[in-house]
């Protein structure tokens, strides 16, 4: 689920014409659950690893603040919804549980191989960029576009500790060991694997899965993904067997993780383009610097 599909769902589900009777809980509870289901669409930079378990509750709890904090705010006084999000957010990541596969392809530090996950951690929730005060949002898109594009560059930030059981040199064969791998980065692939009804063919040529964009024609979108998707045995396999290429960070950066490539490569040119960037990106940049991130 890419953040295309996360502000699609955000901007439907929380809209007061079409949901007249929607209140504050209910909106703390959308963003909340969005987020966490675009979340785990996502993998880390490096091993590929996605969350497991997230903080939804504390974040619930400190979105509806936020939404409270912003109704009591007198007019005329600086306040953004988004910065106050950003509490939530981090709580959210405050000791997610990852996922315990693939095992990291790169062997933990003395080690020659890893051989089994048995935890991993999100230990830093990362820095929160702070925006700067600006004019209060007149559209909902516009916050929603605000939201995006902090929550990205705060991906850049996150990181863990992958516990694993690695082997290690010895004579004659090699012993297994504790090991400890650090990971930072987290990202959203701008695509949605979709499993291909016409795979496998008779020629080979089909694949198993298409990256399809978000806006998709032919699938229905809903609040848990995409619905109406091929559910037989051998194209549940097939998409099992190809979400790690479709999502591969390699592939989709094109070995450049850097913030700036991973903002070109998986924000849609409608959330950036609304946005005055430039300046607010930069100052962004300072703050994960000063937050001890490299920002590439």
């Amino acid at each position: 689920m890419s953040w295309s599909l996360f502000k699609i769902n955000i901007l439907r589900k929380t809209n007061p014409i079409s949901n007249p009777s929607i209140n504050i809980n209910e909106v703390a509870t959308i963003w909340a659950e969005e987020y966490d289901a675009c979340i785990k669409r996502g993998k880390d930079f490096i091993n590929l690893e996605s969350v497991q378990t997230g903080n939804v509750e504390i974040m619930k709890t400190l979105f509806r603040v936020a939404l409270l904090k912003g109704l009591a705010t007198p007019p005329g006084v600086d306040f953004s919804l988004v910065n106050e999000f950003g509490n939530g957010v981090k709580a959210y990541w405050t000791g997610a549980q990852m996922n315990p596969f693939p095992i990291p392809l790169i062997p933990s530090p003395g080690s020659i191989q890893n051989i089994s996950v048995t935890s991993n951690i999100a230990l830093n929730p990362g820095t929160w960029p702070i925006y700067p005060p600006l004019k209060p949002a007149r559209k909902q898109e516009t916050m929603v576009n605000m939201f995006i594009l902090a929550a990205v560059v705060h991906l850049f930030s996150v990181g863990g500790i992958i516990q694993t059981t690695s082997l290690y040199p010895s004579a004659p064969t090699p012993v297994p060991g504790p090991g400890i791998i650090n990971w930072t980065g987290y990202l959203i692939p701008p695509v949605i694997p979709i499993p291909n009804i016409n795979f496998p063919s008779q020629n080979g040529s089909e694949p198993p899965v298409i990256n399809q964009p978000d806006g998709t024609d032919g699938f229905i979108l809903s609040s848990n993904g995409l619905t109406d998707q091929p559910t037989d045995q051998a194209t549940d396999q097939a998409t099992d067997q190809a979400t790690d290429q479709a999502t591969d960070q390699t592939n989709i950066l094109d070995g450049d993780t850097s913030l700036d490539n991973i903002i070109n490569t998986t924000i849609p040119r409608d959330v950036i383009d609304p946005i005055e960037s430039e300046e607010i990106m930069k100052d962004f940049k300072q703050q994960l610097e000063m937050g001890g991130t490299k920002c590439g």
